[in-house]
């Protein structure tokens, strides 16, 4: 415990910006991640809530998942900056796009949840963290990893995200899903690290859900060979050819659902 608490002072509590980040919902090592995703009750909590009680707004027609952000609150980040431009850039077309964040433990966080306090979790003022699933990261904290816990781990939280997947299925809530997360390392392979990926294909194997998972190994390959490897490894999904590649194709998905 006193390196637990050693971790989470001098690592964990820099990534608040203006909230807290609760001790007890901080995982540094793929078995806690997965008592987290399994006994922890605020996690458990909000798991539950949006697989079988939330309901996205009216009116949305592309549900567009984006990884979560090293610092909280996720819209604080810079990524989250620069996504945020990236959508007020589509105008009145923004408010047709609903935007959930991936998150390891939280399953799936909607954007209305970003700031404002909801009577499932105080997303407000205390926040998490959670880089347990990272071997990387392991390794530089002396933390044990697992890969049976990481594999635990993604599955069950693909389990309820395709909970999730059903219920809007049935509702027929969106036209298009898309995940733009990290899809590909900058060398263009497969990580087990990419857990958002991960969990997304088997969130939507699941539930026979398409899910659009970008960016391609086009996209990534030209912003390695523009920037170099570092670019793709240190701004992902917020480097700017990125952004502008998800603007464009944000603008061809809702003009193709207007015909």
């Amino acid at each position: 415990m006193g390196k637990r608490r050693e971790l989470y002072r001098k690592v964990s509590s820099k990534k608040g910006r203006g909230v807290r980040i609760k001790p007890s919902l901080c995982f540094y090592h793929p078995k806690e991640v997965y008592e987290a995703v399994t006994q922890n009750s605020d996690v458990m909590k909000w798991l539950n809530f949006v697989s079988n009680h939330y309901s996205p707004p009216p009116n949305k027609k592309v549900l567009l998942i984006f990884p979560c952000s090293n610092e909280k609150p996720y819209h604080k980040s810079r990524s989250y900056r620069i996504l945020c431009k990236t959508l007020d850039a589509l105008g009145n077309q923004r408010k047709t796009i609903h935007l959930m964040t991936i998150s390891e433990p939280f399953g799936l966080v909607p954007e209305e949840f970003y700031e404002n306090k909801s009577e499932w979790h105080d997303w407000k003022s205390e926040w998490y963290d959670c880089p347990g699933l990272f071997e990387w990261w392991c390794n530089k904290y002396d933390q044990p990893y697992s890969q049976e816990y990481v594999k635990k781990s993604v599955e069950c939280l693909a389990n309820y995200i395709a909970k999730f997947l059903l219920k809007v299925k049935s509702r027929k809530c969106y036209s298009k899903i898309i995940a733009f997360i990290r899809t590909y390392s900058s060398q263009l392979k497969t990580k087990d690290d990419h857990t958002h990926r991960r969990i997304i294909e088997k969130a939507a194997e699941i539930a026979n859900v398409n899910i659009e998972i970008l960016p391609n190994k086009r996209l990534i390959s030209k912003i390695v060979k523009k920037s170099g490897r570092m670019a793709w490894d240190m701004y992902g999904v917020a480097h700017p050819l990125a952004q502008e590649y998800l603007l464009q194709h944000l603008k061809g998905v809702l003009n193709d659902a207007k015909n």
